[in-house]
């Protein structure tokens, strides 16, 4: 009778699988996760040159704002700013075009402080090489008679840049930021 039995617990064996499937989950995830070492170079090669990094980053541009009363105005604007615009009907009689260059304009809200002045808030959002071309009712934003102060925030109530224009199309054209 030289038979024999080998018999096996199943209880016992499962602390060895669940050490064999941690083994293999890390050495997968290792080898996923590991990068190629880079060896730096020390000399240069033919026509190269060493070079060392002082400084990097991203350039924050600040916002620029500008009004256009006039076809002109629209032109310029466009120009200055190398900008393509649309062949929009622009109706300077009606209504005022705002440019906002490195960011995009969220909400306006016109409120008089009193006789001859007006406040225009703009909410704009910066955005990097981003240009926004809008126009509004001219009558909402310009006084007959008097000053309007035109002034720009960010979501932070921060403001980025104020001015104050009058109705008549040469002192808009006169107070307006050239950036």
């Amino acid at each position: 009778m030289g038979k024999k039995l080998f018999v096996v617990e199943g209880r016992r064996l499962l602390p060895l699988l669940f050490l064999l499937v941690l083994m293999v989950s890390l050495s997968v995830y290792d080898s996923l996760r590991a990068s190629p070492t880079v060896v730096p170079q020390d000399t240069a090669k033919g026509s190269e040159v060493n070079f060392t990094t002082a400084d990097k980053g991203e350039r924050k541009e600040r916002p620029a704002f500008r009004l256009a009363v006039d076809h002109q105005g629209w032109k310029e604007a466009a120009e200055a700013w190398s900008v393509n615009l649309p062949q929009y009907p622009f109706q300077p009689q009606h209504e005022i075009a705002l440019f906002a260059l490195h960011a995009e304009v969220q909400k306006i809200q016109s409120t008089f402080k009193g006789e001859g002045e007006q406040e225009v808030k703009v909410l704009v959002g910066p955005k990097k090489d981003f240009f926004h071309a809008v126009t509004m009712p001219l009558a909402d934003v310009m006084l007959e008679a008097g000053e309007t102060t035109w002034i720009f925030v960010d979501k932070k109530g921060t403001i980025l840049e104020q001015f104050a224009v009058g109705r008549a199309a040469e002192t808009i054209a006169a107070d307006t930021p050239q950036k």
